[in-house]
């Protein structure tokens, strides 16, 4: 089991994404900042303990929102795994 430790200098968890390293993150701030960081670009090392800091905030800034970001080789696997041929949907269909 994973735990975060949340305290004064880590502030409050503001989303746990699942990830494949092929994913990248995307954040925005409440005022407006958005970025968007590949996965493997963040350390695994800290991960566990207070965290890894993958975003510089201004003085009063906070991060509102977390939104993974798949990337377009898994997007593509899903949608064509998910596509199937019209004969097949329907048995109606001769």
């Amino acid at each position: 089991m994973i735990t975060f430790n949340c305290t004064d200098k880590t502030g409050i968890c503001v989303a746990l994404k699942e990830v494949i390293l092929e994913d990248e993150l995307m954040l925005i701030t409440r005022k407006g900042v958005l970025i968007r960081v590949p996965v493997k670009g963040i350390s695994v090392i800290g991960r566990n303990t207070q965290g890894v800091r993958v975003m510089n905030l201004d003085s009063g800034d906070t991060v509102v929102d977390v939104a993974r970001v798949v990337s377009e080789d898994d997007d593509e696997l899903e949608d064509a795994e998910g596509e199937s041929s019209p004969a097949l949907a329907d048995p109606e269909i001769s």
